[in-house]
């Protein structure tokens, strides 16, 4: 059971991303400042510092909550399907997820040093059990090549160079031609 304190502080967390959200929405060309974000959370500039940390740490718990809530779309998606069909839906929730609240995640993309990392986690863990369901070799590195091209798919969507469909046509594509380099390899 959570402590008292710790939903408070979970609440005020989640004040904090909801007001860099706001404010990333309202202006998606300036970076929100500590004060303005706090004033909309209504908690101290400390306090964001404090719970959240610095722009960067902010960046990542806007990542992680993307991540999350694609992580959850992805274990919602039918059993039974074919690893490679399973494996184009994942990299479409991702791309969905992106697209979804577009002026936040361009920011993430475009002012977070780690936003290269952004699939490397949860939804990575997915797709190496898929390229593995098909008796892949190399798993690990057929969802490496997947993850890169996905990520340079991510970053050309953010600086809108391409379309939100053409972000997740690209995704599946990355997909398509891991599969395919897995068939062709002995």
């Amino acid at each position: 059971m959570t402590s008292l304190r710790e939903r408070g502080k979970q609440q005020r967390v989640a004040r904090i991303l909801g007001a860099a959200r706001t404010l990333l929405r309202e202006h998606p060309d300036a970076l929100p400042r500590t004060e303005a974000i706090a004033e909309l959370a209504e908690v101290s500039p400390a306090t964001v510092f404090n719970l959240v940390g610095t722009r960067d740490r902010l960046w990542a718990a806007l990542a992680d909550e993307l991540v999350l809530a694609a992580q959850e779309r992805v274990e919602e998606l039918p059993d039974g399907l074919d690893p490679q069909e399973r494996a184009r839906r994942i990299v479409t929730v991702m791309a969905e997820a992106l697209v979804e609240d577009a002026p936040v995640h361009r920011a993430v993309l475009a002012h977070w040093r780690e936003s290269a990392g952004l699939m490397r986690q949860r939804p990575s863990g997915a797709l190496v059990e898929c390229f593995e369901a098909a008796g892949a070799g190399d798993a690990d590195h057929l969802v490496a090549l997947v993850v890169t091209g996905c990520t340079g798919a991510a970053h050309q969507w953010a600086a809108e160079m391409i379309s939100d469909r053409t972000l997740a046509r690209r995704s599946r594509d990355f997909v398509d031609l891991a599969f395919a380099a897995a068939a062709t390899t002995p």
